[in-house]
């Protein structure tokens, strides 16, 4: 038990408690009464407070405190500790501030980090062939630098250089189907199983929503499409009770990644010299062309030497025949796919029309969403395009880490008056890949439309993005 105060003593010390908010204690130290200020400050290094306690004074008798000084006889030690206190203070806000620097620091030097990884991206999405050199220019940046930003972001996104191929110089064009299984459903082997033997399928994920499963397929744009939809629904899960849903794809923004099968459809398109046919027509490709499309779609990356050993091409031809697809459109540009965004969750929107007054003008801020820079290293909508059935659109997006799926979906209802949307969340990829990069905007599809169908200018565009 600690030794009771004498009363005058312990009076002074509960009305010094009062008056200055402090808590202050007294002890017995060499004959006298002695006041003590407990306090702590933060010590960022240990990741905790430290307790300090400053000497005030002595107390006489009769309650009087006598401040700390030199007159003190007893008092000489405990104003050397009080002066080391402060010191060891002083030291402490040092050091804080120092922290706070080196944090300020490190704040601007993850800023520009981003900065010079979004537009390595940016770089690499418009043209994955691009160069060191040529991406040190697009940075500004060293290429040491540029060698190590782009090594990380291919770990750390799973990075797939490829082709963006535009399959309607073959007479193709995209279709999407969304399933729903009436009774049961297979199990993710046997639907996996099943859509790779079918090779104009392309993508395919399951999903927890409107739909059971999506599929995105390529097809003829010919009478023929009509049995390959038909060749779908007899060989997908045929003993399974399914309601298909089918629609084409236009104005699309992105683009479906192709499959290896699908140059087994391609096959086709390969030119064979005839007297009848002496040139390649406008739908077919060269042998060496099939092989240097097939090769670049799984690596766009490849130098064109390993190309030509890979293919058995002479020295220079893969070069010559990928500038030649370059020029004739068929292969839009060599890109980038992110396999791995690490994402919450991948969400398909489906917005349904359901009138076409209010839709119209709301069209034109769906247009502006999907172009609206995303602030992260991908696209806000990695994929979006019209489809006739529901008569709407179709939009491909991410939820990230501390973001809301029903928040987004909800201030995007606000905005889209006259359609119902519908989210999807993708619960599994079966085959193929969703698009992912960072595209640049002003050369989407939607950013035409809002000019050309619209009238926007590329102020109007820019006032409107907040750019």
């Amino acid at each position: 038990m600690p030794k009771k105060l004498p009363e005058n003593i312990d009076r002074a010390v509960k009305r010094i408690r009062k008056e200055y908010g402090h808590y202050v204690e007294a002890k017995m130290l060499r004959g006298r009464y002695r006041l003590f200020q407990a306090t702590s400050v933060y010590n960022p290094e240990k990741g905790r407070s430290d307790k300090i306690t400053k000497y005030l004074g002595w107390f006489t008798d009769e309650g009087l405190l006598i401040p700390a000084n030199r007159r003190d006889p007893g008092s000489k030690e405990f104003i050397e500790r009080e002066r080391e206190e402060k010191e060891r203070i002083k030291a402490l806000e040092e050091s804080v501030k120092s922290l706070e620097q080196k944090h300020v620091e490190e704040s601007v030097r993850k800023r520009e980090t981003e900065k010079h990884e979004m537009n390595i991206l940016k770089a690499l999405s418009m043209d994955a062939r691009s160069t060191i050199p040529e991406l040190e220019k697009a940075t500004g940046i060293k290429s040491t630098a540029v060698s190590y930003h782009k090594r990380n972001l291919e770990r750390r996104y799973n990075i797939k250089y490829t082709l963006e191929i535009d399959i309607e110089k073959f007479g193709y064009i995209n279709y999407v189907a969304f399933a729903d299984f009436k009774d049961k459903k297979p199990a993710y082997k046997e639907m996996k199983g099943e859509l790779e033997k079918l090779p104009y399928v392309q993508a395919a994920m399951t999903t927890n929503g409107t739909h059971d499963m999506v599929i995105f397929l390529v097809v003829e744009a010919t009478s023929n499409a009509r049995a390959t939809l038909y060749q779908l629904t007899r060989h997908a899960f045929p003993s399974y009770d399914i309601e298909w849903t089918m629609s084409p794809i236009y104005f699309s923004k992105g683009f479906v990644p192709l499959r290896d099968e699908f140059f087994d459809m391609l096959k086709d398109k390969i030119w064979t010299r005839t007297r009848a046919r002496p040139r390649p027509g406008h739908d077919q490709i060269t042998v060496v062309e099939y092989d240097v499309l097939k090769a670049m779609n799984r690596n766009a990356s490849s130098d064109f030497a390993s190309i030509d050993r890979a293919i058995g091409a002479e020295r220079g031809r893969s070069n010559y025949a990928y500038h030649r697809l370059l020029d004739r459109g068929i292969i839009k540009r060599a890109t980038i796919n992110m396999e791995n965004l690490h994402s919450k969750f991948d969400v398909l929107l489906v917005m349904d029309i359901v009138n076409m007054k209010k839709w119209e003008p709301a069209r034109t801020e769906l247009l502006l969403d999907v172009i609206r820079w995303n602030k992260r290293h991908s696209d806000k909508y990695s994929f979006a395009c019209d489809i006739m059935a529901p008569k709407g659109m179709l939009a491909l997006t991410h939820v990230f880490e501390g973001e809301d799926l029903e928040e987004a979906s909800g201030e995007l209802a606000g905005k889209m008056t006259g359609a119902k949307i519908d989210s999807m969340i993708i619960t599994k990829t079966l085959i193929g890949s969703a698009e992912n990069r960072l595209y640049d905007q002003e050369q989407t599809v939607q950013y035409e439309i809002l000019i050309s169908d619209y009238n926007y200018t590329q102020d109007m565009i820019r006032r409107a993005l907040g750019n």
